[in-house]
């Protein structure tokens, strides 16, 4: 069954304290490791042209839980759910979802080293350059992606350029950040309103 590609941006977790102190020397880098709870709107833009650029919401609660909506001008056009043990993509205009068990497909997906605290990114990437506001970040695995460039403000996160595996970049804006968002944790769950499911968990 053919699954439409979610467009995205459309990326865990274990060290000594001793690795935190990696981030110590940017405070950007560092406090956006520290924010666990967050919802932002996005912006994404291709550098090949023939790609429509991409809108849409994250909603991101650490260290389990991330989900990234993709919108269209009316609705919701697709999905992409991370809990504690599987990851969902819903695509609501073919009316159709496919459940993964988390661990197979999470370093396929860029958005997903959101979740990443200090402990993990000290632990995950080869190589930190932080200059003022700008870091790149250089994972250890390049399978999925080869650079990550984040761009901060005093308030958090604005800008995301990642390059994957086969030379591609992306641009992410990030605007409308909301440190510890009212919402229901329910937000993270799979609703079944696409009764299509495949599970290849």
């Amino acid at each position: 069954m053919p699954i439409k590609n979610i467009i995205f941006f459309s990326l865990v977790f274990f060290l000594s304290m001793s690795n935190a102190t990696c981030l110590e020397e940017n405070k950007h880098l560092l406090n956006f490791s520290k924010e666990k709870f967050y919802s932002a709107d996005f912006s994404q833009t291709f550098e090949n042209k023939q790609k429509e650029p991409v809108f849409g919401k994250i909603i991101l609660k650490k260290p389990f839980f991330l989900k990234v909506s993709n919108l269209n001008s009316n609705s919701v056009d697709s999905e992409i759910i991370i809990n504690e043990n599987s990851i969902y993509r819903i695509d609501y205009d073919l009316d159709q979802a496919v459940k993964y068990k988390k661990e197979n497909i999470i370093h396929q997906i860029p958005a997903a080293f959101l979740l990443e605290d200090s402990d993990s990114i000290c632990l995950n990437f080869a190589k930190i350059d932080c200059i003022d506001n700008t870091c790149a970040i250089f994972p250890k695995d390049k399978t999925y992606i080869s650079k990550i460039d984040l761009i901060f403000n005093d308030a958090f996160l604005t800008k995301i350029k990642y390059l994957d595996a086969f030379g591609v970049k992306s641009e992410v804006a990030i605007t409308n950040f909301t440190s510890k968002p009212k919402l229901s944790s329910s937000v993270f769950s799979y609703n079944y309103e696409v009764k299509d499911l495949i599970s290849l968990d």
